[in-house]
């Protein structure tokens, strides 16, 4: 699929501020599984932008305005070419001795420790218990966290904030992507499982999906043979061409879309819009064709 998307977040503010520092996780990736073609940011007041790769190897941008302004407008426009399969195979091969025997785990110590948002705290492992441990079969069981995730939590966007704990959401059993995203990566790394925190967008088509309208995130956990693999317990389903990839990290710490400090008065409000559109692409195939189709992927 390829998409075109517009990110517009603004920001009011009720007393003249200056001196404003803004670092953007905004620029979709470029992987094996989607390309961005096209990428650009119009901030109002004009500001010159900053580029550089982060840890993750996520493109950043940041810039600052001095002069005093009472707004803040940050717009960008990108066009993604998404190649993932629109019905992946789930992960049920992937099992404890593959993901033991893989020398590439030593490498993701971030993805399997604690971090700001991540937390191994009493509340989840009384929640673990609630889908046991995960055996042999790994891809069997993160699929089952996923849809359990999804079945206990109310998705509610008064309950929670961008600051909200997994303490607090499992205590809620409520939250928005962002603390769906978190739970279950904090589940999975507490099972020994690398896990990382994924931001991006997802595409509404003609299905009801939740998150569409701003920014999305969800969960991706290394399982060998296949790699890494997307979660989306907020809306139980397997990452595929729907998903557009930003930035990943730990947490969501790691990859927020905008942040930012300035000088001046503490009152502000701010609103985002995203619009997202295909703007070339394919019918998905009907379920008798799906069905036929995969005895011959499976081989």
């Amino acid at each position: 699929m390829e998409y075109t998307i517009a990110h517009q977040t603004t920001y009011y503010y009720a007393d003249s501020v200056n001196e404003s520092y803004t670092v953007l996780h905004l620029q979709p990736r470029s992987d094996p599984h989607q390309f961005c073609t096209k990428f650009a940011i119009d901030v109002t007041p004009h500001a010159r932008i900053n580029s550089y790769a982060d840890r993750f190897g996520n493109d950043v941008q940041h810039f600052a305005i001095l002069p005093p302004h009472d707004a803040l407008s940050i717009t960008t426009r990108s066009n993604v070419v998404t190649m993932l399969e629109h019905d992946p195979m789930p992960p049920f091969d992937a099992t404890r001795a593959m993901l033991e025997a893989d020398p590439k785990v030593e490498r993701f110590y971030d993805f399997l420790h604690e971090s700001s948002f991540v937390r191994f705290v009493d509340e989840g492992a009384t929640f673990r218990a609630e889908f046991g441990d995960p055996g042999e079969s790994l891809g069997v069981w993160c699929t089952n966290v996923m849809h359990h995730i999804h079945a206990s939590f109310s998705y509610d966007t008064d309950a929670t904030t961008v600051r909200t704990t997994v303490t607090e959401a499992i205590a809620r059993r409520a939250g928005v992507c962002q603390d769906f995203a978190h739970i279950m990566i904090s589940v999975l790394r507490a099972a020994g499982i690398p896990a990382r925190y994924v931001s991006g967008y997802i595409f509404r088509g003609e299905s009801r999906v939740l998150g569409a309208e701003a920014s999305h995130a969800w969960c991706e956990a290394y399982l060998p043979p296949y790699g890494w693999v997307g979660f989306d317990p907020t809306n139980d389903r397997a990452i595929n061409d729907h998903f557009v990839k930003v930035a990943l990290g730990r947490d969501y710490r790691d990859v927020s879309p905008v942040r930012g400090v300035y000088r001046g008065g503490r009152q502000s409000e701010m609103s985002v819009n995203v619009a997202m559109d295909v703007l070339a692409g394919y019918q998905t195939p009907a379920p008798e064709a799906r069905r036929q189709q995969q005895p011959q992927q499976q081989q």
